[in-house]
C-alpha cells in the first residue's frame, strides 16, 4: 500500500540532506535541493567523512550537524569554533542537550535544531525542546497515527525524518577496533553485522569518538503530512551510490514508499513493542 507525499502542498525547499559524500551536492543541487546538513569534523560519529567549516559551501543554506555527546574538553573546543562561525551558516542540529547553554552563552543567531534519534515520541516532551531550539527531529520509533497527531500539537514546525540510515545505537567506545583486536583480525572501520537471536541486520561505523550502529535497511517514511507543520523532510543517503542516490530522490518525488531493495518503513505501520522479562526471584 503506498502513503504518498503531499505534493499539492509539497515544497522542496524544505527538503534537507545530510551530506556524506561530496559528489551528493551536485546531485541534490539538480534535485533542485538547496538546504545541506554537514557532519562536522571531530564533532560527528558514525559518518565516514566528516566535513572543516572552511570545505562548506557559502551560497546555500549549510547547517552544521554536530551528533556526539561531549566531554569537557570538546565543549570547549566547540566553544572556540563557534565563536568563529561563519554567517553564511544558517544553523546548527545536534544531539547532546547540554550544547543548548553553549549556543544561548555565545548568542549565536544561527536556527537550533535537536535531534535526539530516539527521544522525540511525544507533543508534550517535544514542546518542553521547543522552548529552547526552533525545532526538533522527529524520532522514527513512532507510527503514523502518532507522528500525525505529535507535528498537529506541536507549538513550532518540525524536522521529519523523510528516507535514510537511522541509527539504532551509539557507543562513545570503539567497538569495531575493541573486538579485532580481542580476535587478532583486520583492522577496518566500516562493518556489516548480523545479529543470529533476532535475524538483524546492522552497519557499523566507528571513528576515534564512537561507534555508530545502523539499521542495515534504509528507512522510507513517506507519509501525507500537512506541510505548514514541516520545517523540514530529512534525508540521510549514507553509503548510497551516487546512481541510488539519485534514484531516490527522484522517486520520493513521486512519493514512492518502495525504491531500493534494502528498505522497509521503519516504526510507521507497526508499533515498537518492548518485551520485558520477569528476572526469576533467586537471581534478584
Amino acid at each position: 500500500m503506498a502513503y504518498p507525499l503531499a505534493k499539492e502542498n509539497m515544497n522542496w525547499n524544505k527538503f534537507l540532506v545530510i551530506i556524506t559524500d561530496k559528489k551528493q551536492i551536485e546531485i541534490a543541487r539538480k534535485a533542485r535541493i538547496t538546504n545541506f546538513l554537514f557532519p562536522l569534523k571531530d564533532f560527528c560519529v558514525g559518518y565516514e567523512k566528516t566535513f572543516a567549516i572552511k570545505e562548506l559551501p557559502k551560497e546555500e543554506n549549510t547547517y552544521l550537524y554536530i551528533n556526539r555527546i561531549l566531554d569537557t574538553e570538546s565543549y570547549e573546543k566547540l566553544r572556540i569554533l563557534l565563536k568563529e562561525l561563519p554567517a553564511s551558516i544558517k544553523g546548527i542540529v545536534f544531539e547532546d542537550f547540554g550544547l543548548i547553554t553553549l549556543l544561548e552563552e555565545l548568542n549565536l543567531k544561527q536556527e537550533k535544531i535537536l535531534y535526539q534519534t530516539h527521544f522525540a515520541t511525544n507533543h508534550q516532551s517535544i514542546n518542553e525542546n521547543l522552548k529552547f531550539v526552533d525545532s526538533v527531529v522527529i524520532s522514527t520509533d513512532i507510527t503514523e497515527e502518532e507522528v500525525i497527531k505529535i507535528v498537529n500539537q506541536c507549538d513550532k514546525p518540525l524536522v521529519y525524518f523523510l528516507y535514510g540510515l537511522v541509527p539504532a545505537m551509539y557507543s562513545r567506545r570503539n567497538l569495531l577496533t575493541n573486538y579485532e583486536e580481542e580476535f587478532h583480525l583486520p583492522e577496518k572501520k566500516i562493518a556489516h553485522l548480523h545479529e543470529n537471536i533476532s535475524n538483524r541486520a546492522f552497519k557499523a561505523i566507528e571513528n576515534e569518538y564512537g561507534t555508530v550502529l545502523y539499521h542495515a535497511k534504509y528507512v522510507n517514511g513517506v507519509l501525507s503530512l500537512p506541510d505548514d507543520k514541516i520545517k523540514f523532510y530529512l534525508i540521510n543517503p549514507l553509503q548510497l551510490e551516487s546512481e541510488e542516490f539519485e534514484k531516490v530522490l527522484e522517486e520520493l518525488k513521486q512519493g514512492k514508499n518502495q525504491i531500493l531493495t534494502e528498505e522497509d518503513q521503519g516504526f510507521l505501520h507497526q508499533k515498537t513493542i518492548y518485551k520485558i522479562k520477569e528476572i526469576p526471584k533467586e537471581t534478584k
